[in-house]
């Protein structure tokens, strides 16, 4: 098999252990934070970067999915400069995201 095949079996599997790891949460945190630890683990293996919306849509600190107003809030901070701080409620990290501005 060629690399690329690998990407995209890799990739698919990704948004597949994502998508279940969103859908059990509500019943079962725990697995659904093993879930994200398959996906990182699949990642890892075939070199393979983790989409943006994955990426940001999972704690760094404790691997709990984060679902905006289940266990997350989002602020949009203005702060030295400004970015959105997305907060897990089940560690208490605080992933801040940078905005930035348009230059015309």
């Amino acid at each position: 098999m060629s690399r690329r095949s690998h990407h995209n079996i890799a990739q698919q599997r990704i948004r597949i252990l994502y998508q279940q790891a969103r859908h059990v949460y509500p019943r079962d945190p725990e697995l659904s934070r093993r879930y994200t630890r398959l996906l990182k683990r699949i990642s890892e293996r075939t070199r393979t970067r983790l989409p943006t919306e994955i990426r940001r849509g999972i704690c760094r600190n404790c691997d709990t999915v984060l679902i905006q107003g289940v266990n997350s809030h989002t602020r949009v901070r203005q702060r030295r400069e400004p970015h959105v701080a997305v907060t897990c409620h089940t560690c208490g990290h605080i992933h801040r995201i940078p905005i930035r501005s348009r230059e015309p």
